[in-house]
């Protein structure tokens, strides 16, 4: 089966040291530079970099397939957003949910790397 493994993304400012934040979620903040992501956040991708300070310029990826840390288990195939601290789990429960995409493989654990294809979505449940 062929398959393009393309990641297209953007260059923006880190609002901080983000080095620690690679393969996690990011959303923009007041200035528009990239910030680490927070629960159920409106993304603008996955930061690929590690930007060490404020105003360094750090890739987000926004569409393709990422690696982004898992916050939790997450089974191949769930739709998945952000925790607390830019981390992938599964969209689930009820209200409002911003989906960044959907597992194309398994964590079993919080920490390990999940690839997930980039398709930003909102829905309730």
């Amino acid at each position: 089966m062929a398959h393009n493994e393309q990641l297209q993304s953007l260059s923006y400012e880190a609002s901080a040291d983000l080095s620690a934040n690679q393969f996690r979620l990011v959303s923009l903040d007041a200035n528009g530079r990239v910030q680490q992501a927070g629960a159920n956040a409106q993304c603008v991708g996955v930061q690929q970099n590690k930007a060490s300070a404020l105003g360094n310029a750090t890739e987000v990826g926004f569409s393709g397939r990422a690696k982004i840390v898992a916050g939790a288990a997450v089974a191949i195939d769930d739709q998945v957003e952000s925790d607390a601290t830019g981390r992938a789990i599964t969209a689930t429960g009820v209200g409002d949910h911003e989906v960044q995409g959907r597992a194309l493989t398994a964590a079993s654990a919080a920490g390990e790397l999940v690839e997930v294809l980039l398709e930003r979505s909102e829905f309730t449940i």
